[in-house]
């Protein structure tokens, strides 16, 4: 059964999650930035390349698989890919063989995907693709100013990848093909190069596998760790009551079961908040969050609810 988040008040997230999340950990400038420029800016540290001189505009390509209806092209609850290290850089050698000419380039980028360096197409208005689980693709494909140079990519790149030697393997795996990969989370790049800065952060540390979230730590000096199977792990790392550590989780909710996301995260959270472990917890999904401490529970007027039905309840 989903647990207590009938005692919560729900509330909208200002700017979406990521703008939170960001003015959270003391960088409202990074509120500003694309993801993508986020991104690129911290592999660019990572990689100990300080070439600031050599910036050009980046977006984010997240491979993905589609399925063709009769009328339209949606995503499938499998739609957004993870591939493995070795494709990724298959992949990305695979595309400089073919686009490198043109000025563009791929870098893997983990669990986004890549990030995709030389399409100048500012102030182009994506979507992220988690964001489009089940939808319909047309209503969602870039719009605005510097879209028309998107598209006309995403159409090369899905010709190409159709007959990549990649694809027709992980076909014969019984694995989903990658059908296109999806450009979004560009447009607004900073006017400045991005460096790392100390903010006066909310959260004393990160658990999460989000690429945006890593670099975000990475520019903020927010130490970052890898996301657990579930909560119980975390709770069993460190505990939160002897060191009054702040912790900020990011789990992926896309494709996975509502019962199983309560079980791995929501449920323990909430028995350590009885158990007195925890002295409050926070749950946000589709940019709504809403919070739980011991108090709330006494509010025993309030109906059941699902987790996602509080944090969709959000705007009510």
């Amino acid at each position: 059964m989903l647990t207590s988040l009938r005692f919560a008040a729900p509330r909208l997230m200002r700017g979406g999650w990521r703008g939170t999340v960001a003015r959270g950990v003391g960088r409202d400038d990074l509120a500003l930035i694309d993801e993508a420029s986020v991104i690129d800016a911290a592999l660019r540290l990572d990689a100990g390349r300080d070439d600031h001189d050599d910036r050009v505009d980046v977006w984010i390509a997240t491979p993905v698989h589609l399925m063709a209806g009769l009328k339209t092209v949606h995503f499938p609850a499998n739609g957004v890919l993870r591939l493995s290290e070795d494709e990724a850089n298959e992949l990305s050698v695979a595309f400089a063989t073919t686009f490198g000419e043109e000025g563009l380039a791929l870098r893997p980028a983990g669990a986004a995907g890549f990030v995709l360096r030389g399409v100048a197409a500012v102030g182009a208005l994506t979507v992220e693709p988690a964001r489009l689980i089940g939808e319909s693709l047309e209503t969602y494909l870039p719009s605005g100013a510097g879209s028309a140079e998107l598209r006309a990519l995403a159409s090369e790149i899905e010709m190409w990848l159709h007959a990549l030697p990649l694809n027709r393997r992980r076909e014969v795996r019984g694995e989903p093909g990658i059908s296109s990969l999806w450009l979004w989370g560009g447009g607004q790049p900073p006017r400045d190069p991005l460096s790392p800065t100390r903010g006066a952060s909310r959260w004393s540390r990160i658990v999460t596998d989000d690429v945006w979230a890593q670099a975000l730590g990475r520019l903020s000096s927010v130490p970052v760790s890898p996301l657990p199977e579930s909560i119980n792990e975390i709770f069993g790392d460190v505990s939160l009551e002897s060191v009054n550590e702040s912790l900020l989780v990011i789990a992926p909710m896309s494709g996975m079961a509502a019962e199983y996301f309560d079980q791995a995260w929501v449920a323990p959270a909430a028995r350590a908040l009885r158990e007195g472990r925890v002295g409050r917890f926070t749950v946000a999904a589709n940019d709504r969050w809403t919070s739980v401490d011991p108090g709330d529970r006494y509010r025993v007027w309030r109906p059941h609810r699902t987790v996602f039905t509080a944090v969709a309840d959000g705007g009510a």
